[in-house]
């Protein structure tokens, strides 16, 4: 049986419009990658906003993939992906305290196809933490080209986006990767990038900085939850995080009894791993 999954783009976002565009010239409106039958969907309104699957049309999908413009932070060129949902107050659509339901590899096989495509371009990746609506029943992805208007209307970086939304879905399996949950930071974070794009784990749910004041011991089950693939490990940027959010939140993760990996002792015991492997490659 095949996974259904709906693009969905509001026409109201120039840079979902454009992606879609592109999408249905090279693909039509409904196309199959492998296992995957695949349709575009479109949305009258901005998509953060609505309330449920019926609304947007995707009641009879599996998945759901946003394409999106990212605007705002970090002010240059790039593609992000990221869940949906608020660990806090819900400024931008969604509801208070509730998150959507993840789809972490696949959010991964974006920024690992993006990556591969961005050099020389002017355009980076970033992995983004959960936030913004909407929160339906569905599991969901925002996989986004940003940040300003030029961006979203940049052809090159629209095809950049396009390929690498058509290979992400074609990549995509689930078991892959390692799931993970994280936790603290900036808004894009550079080293849960880096997890992305160099080791083995797929984040999915991530509450940075901002949001860490919210996080107690509910909000870090229901990370768990609706990780879209249950977490493995939380990795933890502890140097991103107030003692007293940091303290609370690894607290809960030991309740919980799902193991807590700090970031950059992840990242620097990959890189040294990595090292030692090239290191025996030379010697054979």
């Amino acid at each position: 049986m095949k996974v259904k999954v709906s693009l969905l783009y509001s026409l109201k976002d120039p840079a979902g419009r454009n992606m879609a565009s592109e999408i249905s010239e090279r693909m039509g409106e409904q196309f199959n990658l492998g296992d995957k039958s695949v349709e575009l969907i479109s949305f009258e309104r901005e998509i953060l906003y609505v309330k449920s699957c019926d609304e947007l049309g995707v009641s009879d999908f599996d998945y759901v993939v946003a394409l999106s413009r990212h605007s705002g932070t970090p002010h240059r060129p790039i593609l992000t992906a990221h869940v949906p949902g608020n660990f806090g107050q819900a400024k931008y659509g969604g509801e208070h305290f509730k998150l959507g339901i993840a789809i972490p590899s696949l959010m991964k096989e974006y920024l690992l196809a993006a990556s591969k495509r961005v050099a020389g371009t002017g355009y980076s990746v970033g992995f983004e933490p959960t936030h913004h609506g909407p929160t339906i029943e569905k599991p969901l992805a925002f996989l986004e080209i940003g940040c300003d208007e030029t961006a979203w209307n940049d052809p090159n970086g629209i095809e950049i986006a396009v390929e690498s939304v058509m290979e992400a879905l074609e990549n995509w399996t689930i078991g892959k990767y390692v799931p993970a949950i994280a936790f603290g930071g900036p808004h894009v974070n550079d080293h849960f990038t880096k997890v992305e794009l160099t080791t083995e784990y797929a984040i999915g749910h991530a509450a940075r900085k901002l949001d860490a004041g919210w996080v107690d011991k509910t909000m870090v089950k229901q990370a768990i939850e609706r990780n879209g693939e249950p977490p493995k490990v939380a990795i933890v940027d502890n140097k991103g995080l107030r003692g007293e959010d940091r303290e609370r939140i690894e607290s809960a993760l030991r309740e919980i009894g799902l193991k807590a990996i700090r970031v950059k002792r992840l990242l620097r015991e990959g890189s040294e791993a990595e090292k030692a492997q090239g290191g025996k490659e030379e010697e054979v």
